[in-house]
């Protein structure tokens, strides 16, 4: 297939508005610490310890265009104040992905057709990524879009999928989809091939142009995205990097093999295990770190709860692999257990959730199929001694159909947008916990 006339007029646009851009970020990954240091002095002086969202809940901000708020999976909702500055990082990180993904990326892009996430818009809720790119931006990607989020005006979720499922279905020289997570995907395929729209699917053959999945690989979304590559397993999965609300943090980049920080959009510290801040150019290849950005919102220093590796360098500059959040762990008796650990232990579907209603308390393990849980996680030296000391009865095995359905259920019922939901092995929040025992207590 030849490349489209107006995905060629796209290609000449992009070139003319990020070329520039990423000469610049190239130019600051040599030399991380002069680039770092251009934005601090922007920032202007940085409080002497991390803060978090408390810090921030009852200031006014100025020439605030709107808030986002957070999807809170993780805890407490937080509405994240959005100026020009801001939503220019985020756009500029767009068209440097965009500008990366179709000269440098070698994928061979013709028709620039893409799917580009979209969460439902169930009665007055509008959402989709498109908010976060100028009108100029937008008036470019829009003839590419599978899927146009103005026309998803829905009733129920169902409808939502059903409109989403039909547009997907027509683009047949679909070649990018860009969504968070994973999950999002894979309902939208088992909404396919449940409702009927499709039957035995060849995925590859719907879409025989896909070369490239961009969303979350790592941490709580790594097996999800293991179970999206097995059904597209000629096409390209790749990392979505580390973005949060509050701000940018990585990029995934081509000629790195991995993400990097964008160091000239963000300013970032990292904390390590003993409590000392580094700077961006100071921290070293194998070792973790949680992530401190200061941006130009206004939130200094601020505590993202995001754990980190350094697992090479791009010039001077670190490749950082997104290991976790650091907040969403339980320790009932000193077992220590999180999502990182749990996902090294258990390469399937489960949820795993505490449970101190009795005595002795003992996790609950939610699960489709059966598996020695009990066995896995002695393997966890902490919660091998705290059952060895009595200090934990053995887990109890829950058998729920669909797991991974009614966990998305779920959080949806909680006011979460589709394409937000984390995918987690470990609820740890007891307020979270009781809503979704019940849930699936009502769901089975």
């Amino acid at each position: 297939m030849a490349v489209s006339i107006p995905f060629l007029l796209v290609k000449t646009s992009l070139a003319l508005l990020a070329t520039i851009k990423r000469k610049e970020f190239i130019d600051a990954c040599k030399n991380p610490a002069y680039a770092q240091a251009r934005l601090k002095e922007k920032l202007g002086t940085l409080p002497d310890r991390p803060t978090s969202y408390q810090d921030y809940e009852n200031l006014k901000f100025p020439d605030v265009i709107f808030y986002e708020t957070t999807s809170g999976s993780t805890g407490t909702k937080k509405k994240i104040p959005y100026t020009k500055a801001l939503l220019k990082s985020f756009e500029n990180m767009f068209l440097l992905w965009a500008h990366d993904l179709v000269f440098h990326s070698g994928l061979g892009l013709k028709s620039g057709k893409f799917f580009m996430s979209v969460s439902p818009q169930i009665g007055d809720s509008v959402k989709d990524d498109r908010q976060y790119l100028s009108p100029m931006v937008n008036w470019l990607l829009n003839p590419f879009l599978a899927s146009n989020p103005n026309q998803h005006k829905a009733r129920t979720s169902e409808e939502f999928l059903k409109k989403i499922s039909l547009d997907l279905l027509k683009a047949k020289d679909l070649e990018v989809i860009s969504i968070w997570s994973p999950t999002y995907f894979l309902s939208v395929l088992d909404f396919m091939e449940t409702q009927g729209l499709v039957k035995n699917p060849d995925w590859e053959k719907i879409w025989p142009e896909l070369k490239l999945i961009s969303c979350w690989t790592s941490a709580q979304a790594e097996l999800s995205a293991r179970t999206l590559k097995t059904k597209f397993p000629q096409v390209k999965i790749q990392g979505k990097g580390l973005l949060l609300t509050e701000a940018p943090i990585t990029i995934p980049w081509s000629e790195a093999n991995g993400d990097l920080p964008l160091l000239n959009e963000t300013y970032l510290e990292f904390l390590d295990s003993e409590g000392k801040i580094h700077p961006l150019h100071e921290i070293k290849r194998n070792h973790r770190y949680i992530v401190l950005t200061s941006t130009v919102n206004g939130f200094l220093r601020y505590n993202t709860l995001d754990e980190v590796e350094v697992t090479g360098f791009y010039y001077q500059t670190p490749v950082l692999k997104f290991l976790g959040r650091t907040g969403n762990h339980s320790d009932l008796a000193g077992e220590k257990l999180s999502d990182t650990v749990l996902r090294e232990l258990f390469p399937f579907p489960m949820l795993l959730v505490p449970n101190q209603e009795e005595t002795l308390p003992y996790y609950e393990a939610y699960i489709e199929e059966t598996h020695e849980i009990e066995k896995g996680l002695r393997e966890n030296y902490h919660y091998n001694l705290a059952r060895e000391l009595n200090q934990l009865k053995e887990v109890k095995i829950i058998k729920v159909q669909n797991l991974r359905q009614k966990y998305l259920e779920f959080y949806q019922s909680q006011g979460m947008q589709l394409g937000d939901i984390k995918e987690r092995m470990l609820i740890s929040d007891s307020g979270q916990v009781q809503k979704l025992r019940e849930w699936i207590a009502k769901a089975r």
